[in-house]
């Protein structure tokens, strides 16, 4: 049989590998720097237990440029993306075509069907723990990798789907054809929704789940809650899902998180609605009492937001810039004045590379030769000296965590240096968004950057407040109609943030309850 899989992350990704190694012929539906990496270098499976990673080249392609009709098409989206598969399924697909849904949000297939009644869509779920690491490269965090679908009326039968259970069998993933689709999804979905609220709600990842405490207990009782709707819905469970998924979550790695948790910490959509806000109105539906996702559902809507800047506020990284760009530049014959680098402090590199055109000339034409001289020289000097972190900023990171915040940076430093500097410092735990500038179409000054924060934190912009050191950080505070905290660091240079509603000097214990006091005003 030929396939589609329309998707190539955690799950679409996986499922291709593994049917495309056995052999059958599977077609990937990507687009991206994704797909032009598995194009050029096929596609990487990692796996936490397994030290060797393996590629494989596999049939990749976009929707635009598929020009076969499939027998069966596999949706494995994000449910915020399902009906911009629509247009797609009904181009390529063949009257007998089988369209099976593989998403987290409970009753895809039947809203699917609505959108294609001329073709067999059944439903389906997945049981598989995996996420892109990064271009043509997927990591899988558990070895659990079962399919379960089927009809939600067995007038609809063919017996086409044996020979799709057969195919997943032969690439060996567990595949179930499900006698009772309609509770198996629903039973997926009783994992999947609880532990995505559950770990945005306690900022909690597996481990936190795998060990008595407020985290687990909470998994557990929205997990009963699920139950209860089964029950009201006439589809009641035959076992206990609590025991069941937390058998599941015994066998994940303990710094494992929900895809949801990692779409929120890269700024993107995330399927929140589906996962949370539905299950609410599902209970209310059902006349069903859903307290504890009302309880997560109403604290992610009310959470007051934090924003931080990292160069000058986290770290204190505006000297070790400068003391780089200076030895790249003397090494060159010019000396770097400080008074033409000042204005590039709190901005990006594209203001920095066009001030240092005006300044020194042709030598900055070619910035990325002379940006990589210049990484090259940091990474020479934090190999032996560290980032250098701002003294006493922990303390203020932890107290503010305790204290329910949700916390955000907001940086115009690119996405993978803000990575490594929160990883190296140990201070990405605290922290449950990262937004970088550079994927910004108007960085600082613009409030571009502290916008998409807010949206990653599943907050209004109002209820976030920013902690900057730089004018343009300021300004950029200011556009988005957020109050700003100057962190007044000397080494910052000349930086002035005349609307801050707090001025703090040096992070010291009094730093964390003086935020929170005029974040509360």
């Amino acid at each position: 049989m030929q396939y589609a899989i329309i998707g190539a992350g955690g799950t679409g990704g996986v499922m291709g590998y593994f049917m495309t190694k056995a052999g059958k012929d599977v077609t990937l539906i990507a687009r991206g720097r994704h797909l032009e990496a598995m194009k050029e270098h096929g596609l990487t499976l990692e796996r936490l237990w397994d030290p060797n990673p393996e590629t494989i080249a596999v049939k990749v392609t976009d929707m635009e440029h598929y020009k076969e009709q499939p027998d069966v098409i596999l949706v494995c989206v994000k449910g915020y993306s399902l009906e911009d598969t629509v247009p797609f399924i009904r181009r390529v697909a063949k009257p007998d075509t089988i369209v099976i849904p593989i998403l987290n949000i409970y009753g895809t297939g039947a809203k699917l069907q609505k959108e294609l009644p001329e073709l067999l869509v059944t439903d389906g779920c997945i049981y598989v723990s995996a996420n892109i690491k990064e271009p043509g490269v997927l990591v899988q965090h558990g070895k659990i990798l079962r399919i379960v679908y089927g009809v939600r009326e067995k007038a609809d039968w063919r017996p086409e789907l044996e020979e799709i259970r057969q195919d997943f069998a032969d690439s060996a993933i567990d595949g179930i054809l499900s006698e009772n689709i309609r509770r198996e999804a629903l039973e997926k979905f009783s994992y999947v929704s609880p532990i995505g609220a559950a770990g945005l709600y306690c900022n909690a990842v597996a481990g936190d789940f795998q060990k008595e405490g407020a985290p687990r207990e909470l998994f557990c009782s929205m997990i009963r809650e699920i139950a209860a709707l089964a029950d009201a819905m006439g589809v009641p469970f035959q076992k206990d899902m609590v025991d069941v998924n937390l058998h599941i979550l015994s066998n994940l790695a303990p710094e494992t998180t929900t895809s949801m948790q990692r779409d929120v910490m890269a700024g993107k959509p995330s399927e929140i609605d589906g996962l949370v806000y539905e299950v609410v109105r599902m209970g209310k539906l059902y006349d069903v009492p859903v307290p504890s996702y009302t309880k997560v559902a109403n604290r992610l809507a009310e959470k007051k937001g934090i924003i931080f800047d990292m160069d000058g506020v986290l770290v204190n990284t505006e000297p070790l810039h400068f003391r780089c760009w200076q030895e790249v530049l003397k090494e060159d014959g010019i000396t770097l004045d400080y008074e033409i680098y000042k204005p590039c402090i709190g901005s990006t590199r594209e203001v920095f590379r066009q001030l240092m055109v005006d300044a020194y000339g042709d030598i900055f034409e070619d910035y990325p030769t002379m940006n990589r001289r210049m990484e090259e020289k940091k990474k020479e000097i934090v190999e032996k000296e560290g980032f250098p972190q701002c003294e006493g900023i922990r303390e203020v990171l932890e107290k503010l965590h305790q204290e329910g915040y949700l916390l955000a940076v907001g940086s115009s430093s690119p996405e993978d240096v803000i990575q490594k500097v929160l990883k190296d410092l140990d201070l990405a735990q605290y922290f449950s968004a990262f937004i970088s500038g550079e994927n910004m179409a108007h960085p600082k000054p613009a409030p571009d950057t502290f916008l998409a924060a807010a949206e990653a934190l599943l907050l209004d912009p109002s209820a976030c407040m920013v902690v900057e050191d730089s004018t343009n950080g300021g300004k950029a505070a200011k556009a988005a109609g957020m109050s700003c905290v100057w962190f007044h660091n000397p080494d910052s240079g000349d930086q002035q943030i005349p609307d801050a509603v707090l001025e703090i000097s040096a992070w010291d214990p009094s730093s964390a309850e003086k935020i929170m006091k005029v974040s509360e005003q």
